[in-house]
């Protein structure tokens, strides 16, 4: 799988990925899809969904500081395509009251084009097939509460051989929690503990999963330290994580 890091000055990067079995490097070209200073710098969040259209139908959400919601339904190393407005700019709910979103696939036999939203208050929802239904069909995990208010990152992954995706969250205090197979309008599953509390996840500033490896499937973790290094965690499962290869050094 590819990687694309947006960076705090605007500038959009993508690492492309390659077939080597080398898990220290999982890339084998740099592509820049935008240059400092651009509009880039005002996006909120970034998650990759399948579309079914372009190279592999790979495409983006994202969250911009003033609520808008847009959808790219393609991205490949000369740029973003198809843009579709999700929500438009001032959107008070995407603008003040959402708080961390991922894409999956949250429905059997679906595109991993699902949306999980975790709110201010705490409660969670899926959005379902972004393609088709926009923002306009949304399923309630989780109701309010104060526990998920100290989600600090989300992520999902193929880590348990489920049909849908596994979701993956880093709390605040450093426990990391795996929930297998989560289904759209159903409760959470039964949770895995990948971390425990006050561990040295706590320093995890951004996490993120996919194929980095030569196995093809999206059961690895990417974590960028609050000191600048930036870590794979190869063939992570239902015990946990294995192994650490450092891909870049504390800066």
């Amino acid at each position: 799988m590819d990687l694309i890091v947006v960076w705090d000055d605007g500038e959009v990067t993508l690492y492309q990925g390659g077939d080597g079995d080398d898990p220290a490097h999982p890339f084998t070209a740099e592509h820049q899809l935008a240059k400092p200073k651009s509009i880039w710098d005002k996006a909120l969040a970034v998650t990759g969904v399948g579309t079914g259209t372009g190279s592999g139908g790979a495409g983006l959400v994202v969250r911009w500081v003033d609520g808008e919601m847009a959808l790219y339904t393609s991205v490949d190393a000369k740029g973003f395509h198809g843009e579709k407005q999700l929500a438009p700019p001032k959107s008070a709910a995407w603008r003040d009251d959402a708080r961390l979103l991922v894409a999956g696939r949250f429905t059997p036999g679906g595109r991993r084009d699902d949306l999980l939203v975790d709110w201010k208050d705490g409660h969670v929802s899926v959005f379902t097939d972004l393609t088709v239904n926009g923002l306009k069909k949304q399923t309630q995990l989780v109701a309010k509460n104060t526990a998920w208010t100290y989600a600090d990152q989300l992520t999902t992954g193929s880590f348990t051989g489920k049909g849908t995706d596994d979701l993956v969250v880093r709390w605040r205090d450093g426990e990391t929690t795996l929930y297998p197979g989560l289904t759209a309008g159903k409760a959470l599953p039964g949770e895995i503990k990948v971390r425990p509390a006050k561990s040295n996840w706590a320093d995890a500033t951004v996490v993120t999963a996919g194929a980095f490896t030569a196995n093809g499937a999206a059961d690895d973790l990417l974590v960028r330290w609050a000191d600048g290094h930036v870590s794979l965690f190869p063939a992570v499962d239902a015990k946990g994580l294995h192994a650490e290869v450092r891909l870049a050094p504390a800066s």
